[in-house]
């Protein structure tokens, strides 16, 4: 009696563990350029409720295990503007994202042809001969 006991605790301890296991689920996807459709690289996906975050590779693939539950995904890249979605993440899940950049190409040219910069260096002699900048 006492080793049928034994044994059904035992498996009852291997059995919980199994049953945490199954509360994972993968959120994956892909990143693009809502303008041009091409992939984006180092394109941040951050869930906002766990704290777990991931980039994006340089197809703009992405993959995070989260939890069940609600996840709000903030995603952003410099240069296009940040995308907040939510999903009730109850099964594996695949997500596609386009970021819309924050700028067309003829603005983004007009605002580099207005960007100058000058730099001025002066050159002293010292008293021994030597040359200060």
């Amino acid at each position: 009696m006492k080793t049928v006991l034994i044994t059904q605790f035992a498996l009852l301890l291997l059995v919980i563990p199994g049953m945490s296991w199954a509360q994972i689920v993968s959120i994956s996807g892909y990143v693009n350029n809502g303008s041009n459709g091409k992939a984006l690289e180092n394109v941040s996906i951050f869930d906002q409720n766990s704290g777990i975050g991931t980039i994006t590779n340089q197809n703009g693939f992405y993959k995070l295990m989260l939890d069940k539950g609600d996840v709000d995904l903030s995603i952003s890249n410099g240069g296009f503007k940040s995308v907040l979605h939510h999903v009730n993440a109850i099964s594996d899940t695949t997500l596609v994202v386009s970021l819309q950049p924050l700028m067309g190409s003829k603005d983004r040219q007009k605002k580099n042809d207005q960007v100058h910069a000058e730099l001025k260096t002066e050159k002293k002699n010292d008293r021994k001969g030597f040359k200060l900048f």
